[in-house]
This record gives structure tokens, C-alpha cells and sequence, in this order.
């Protein structure tokens, strides 16, 4: 018998708070002129850093779950990250806000892995698969809604842009109340082979690639909001609202990949990058807000074909154990891009003739372009 209808949309909620770490990337600017002495890498980190924290609780996680149960150490870490969350609305001191971010990753690392894995181990059949399919849509749905919300909020102060982490208390708590503890199997067979299992060296390049895609959105996304302000391309609620546009439209490419892969095969990804690198292009150029808007839409829409892409092409030909090593590695290798975004980008934006938010475009361009003409000039193993 499959769950209950509440215990289903508990489950789903778990997806639409997936990325809400991200949810301050609007306030940017205000922190700026807030901490004024503090450097644009660590201001930028307040958005990032959190990803890296939560690298040690998805690499423990195995562990924690076959110690305390699925179901606790969802609660605790939807606790813990609101908790963390909250805290940067009552304080001004950089340092606290700082580790508050640290301990909101922590939080994350504990809970963000099981959106999929309760849909895998609640449901069966058609309902799974089925379900499986909503939770993507739902993470990118949930990102624009709190970003929208953010875009409110912050018209009030940046303070009030962090009790939006508050909404995780209610996760929480429809995970304790209608989310009983699933039935796992034991894994310690697959663990211990796990351990041992080598990876192809196809995929290790395809990890390399996947690295380099998200290190780049990350520069387009940290440093829009610093971009529209210098531009005076609108205020802090314009940007916000982009945001949540920039996620729509990475929602509709995701939907619509498997269509396009059907025609395109390789040259996915090579669209992916030249119409992202023709985007930044535009951005770069505009001369108005409504331009670069739709420039910035566009490249969330068309680079978001690159992921899937990377993806399913790194799954294929590997057996079951292989798919859980690489999942895995996947999974570190958008946390790392996301540490290293600032520093790489605050450091090349220092080379070039403008100012360090409108070089840094200029370099993921001709990064994006390189990328398209290798990829489209690159003859790879056959695709299934």
C-alpha cells in the first residue's frame, strides 16, 4: 500500500528547500555596503560557503542513518539549518554570520540527500517513478518561490531576507508528524564494494567538465547582482525577481532535454555552451534593464542543458555500483565549484580592461566559447 496523501506532500517539501542556501544571492550588494571592509570573496563566500560545510554531512550521512534512523537525522538537519539560517536576522558581526552559514550546511548535508532517497524507499512502481520526476521540477519550483519571497522581503532590510529559514521548521515538521522511518535494506555488501570500485577515465574527464560548467554558472549567478547594481539595471527586488525567472527558465530546459538530446545527441552540450557564452555576450552589452534580463534568462534556460547532459553521458556504460561512486563524486564536484567560485572569479576579474564584475564576464565568455568549440569539434566514444 503506498503512503498517505500528507505523508506524500511532506516528502515533496523536502525538494522545493533543497537550495535554500542560495536564497541570499539577491542581497549581494547590500551586504556590500554593509560590511564595506570586508573583501568581495568573503561576501560572496556567505552564499557559497555553506555548500562546502555540507560536504561533510553528506560524506557522514551513510554512516549517521545506519546509526540513528533515516527520519531523525532529517528532522535534526531541517533543524539545525534552521536554526543557522535564522540566525544572521538578529546580528550585524560578520564573523557570527559567517559561522551561522558553516552551520547551516551542516544542517543541509543531513537533510537534502534523503528528497530523493524517502521517494525511493516510501514508494514502488509507477508512483515512484512518477514522483521522481516531480522532485526535480519541485527543487527549481521551490528556489524561485523562496527567491520571490526574498524579493519581497528585502525591501524591508537584507536582515529580513534570512527568516526565510524559518519555512524549514515546517518541513520539519511534517516530516515528524506524517513521514514514518522507512524500511531500508542492509547495504554493507554494496558499501564494502563500493569502497574498491574504479571509475573509468571517460568519466573522471566528464567530472573535470562538470567542475568547470558549475564553477561558471556560479560566476554568472554571484556576480549578476553586483552587475545590476553598478549598471543600475534596477534594485534589489528587479534582482531577486531575475533570479526566480533564471530558475523558470532552467525548470523549462530541464523538461524539455530529453526531447532535444533525441536530436541533438553530443551537440547538447555544445549548445549549451554557445548559447550560453552568445548570452553573456548580450549581457555584457546591454544597455537597459529589459535586455539584460532576457540575456540572463536565457543563459540560466539554454545552460541549464548542460547538467542533464553531463549527467546521463557519465552513466552510461556503468554498472549499478559505478552509478553510486559517481553520483557521489558528482555530487562533491558542484560543492567544490561552488568554494572555489569566488576566489577564481575575484581573481581573473582583477585581468582586463574594465571593472572586476564586467571582466569576469568577459572570462566566462571566452570560457563558455572555448568549451562550445572543443565539444563540437571533439568526436567522443559512441552515445547509447
Amino acid at each position: 500500500m503506498q503512503p498517505r496523501l500528507t505523508t506524500t506532500i511532506s516528502i515533496l517539501s523536502l525538494s522545493t528547500v533543497t537550495g535554500i542556501t542560495t536564497v541570499i544571492t539577491g542581497i549581494i550588494p547590500q551586504l556590500k555596503r554593509t560590511f564595506p571592509t570586508v573583501p568581495t570573496t568573503l561576501i560572496e563566500w556567505l552564499v557559497t560557503i555553506a555548500n562546502c560545510s555540507a560536504l561533510i554531512t553528506l560524506l557522514l550521512n551513510p554512516r549517521l542513518t545506519s546509526r540513528w534512523g533515516l527520519r531523525p537525522i532529517v528532522i535534526s538537519g531541517l533543524l539545525i539549518s534552521a536554526i543557522m539560517g535564522l540566525i544572521p536576522a538578529i546580528t550585524t558581526n560578520f564573523t557570527v554570520i559567517m559561522v551561522s552559514r558553516l552551520g547551516l550546511g551542516l544542517g543541509v548535508g543531513l537533510f537534502s540527500p534523503h528528497a530523493i532517497s524517502l521517494l525511493t524507499h516510501s514508494f514502488t512502481g509507477d508512483l515512484r517513478a512518477r514522483l521522481l520526476g516531480y522532485q526535480t521540477g519541485l527543487s527549481a519550483l521551490g528556489n524561485a518561490i523562496l527567491l520571490g519571497l526574498a524579493g519581497l522581503l528585502i525591501s524591508l532590510s537584507w536582515h529580513a531576507v534570512f527568516w526565510l529559514y524559518g519555512l524549514l521548521v515546517i518541513v520539519a515538521g511534517g516530516v515528524a508528524w506524517f513521514v514514518p522511518e522507512p524500511t531500508v535494506p542492509s547495504t554493507t555488501t554494496n558499501h564494502a564494494r563500493t569502497e574498491k570500485t574504479q571509475l573509468p577515465r571517460h568519466q573522471w574527464t566528464l567530472l573535470g567538465l562538470t567542475f568547470i560548467t558549475y564553477l561558471l554558472i556560479w560566476g554568472v549567478q554571484l556576480k549578476l547582482p553586483s552587475y545590476f547594481s553598478a549598471r543600475h539595471f534596477g534594485n534589489a527586488a528587479t534582482i531577486n525577481l531575475t533570479l526566480v525567472a533564471m530558475n523558470i527558465g532552467g525548470l523549462l530546459a530541464g523538461l524539455t532535454f530529453g526531447y532535444l538530446y533525441r536530436y541533438l545527441h553530443r551537440f547538447t552540450l555544445t549548445l549549451g555552451y554557445a548559447g550560453a557564452a552568445i548570452s553573456v555576450l548580450v549581457l555584457w552589452l546591454a544597455s537597459n534593464a529589459t535586455v539584460a534580463i532576457g540575456a540572463a534568462v536565457f543563459f540560466n534556460f539554454i545552460y541549464s542543458y548542460t547538467g542533464p547532459y553531463l549527467v546521463f553521458t557519465s552513466n552510461t556504460g556503468l554498472d549499478t555500483i559505478q552509478v553510486n561512486v559517481l553520483s557521489s563524486y558528482l555530487t562533491i564536484a558542484t560543492i567544490i565549484s561552488a568554494f572555489f567560485a569566488p576566489l577564481v572569479w575575484n581573481s581573473l576579474g582583477q585581468l582586463g580592461p574594465q571593472t572586476l564584475t564586467a571582466n569576469v564576464l568577459i572570462w566566462i565568455m571566452l570560457i563558455l566559447g572555448g568549451l562550445a568549440l572543443i565539444t563540437g569539434s571533439h568526436h567522443p566514444r559512441k552515445e547509447v
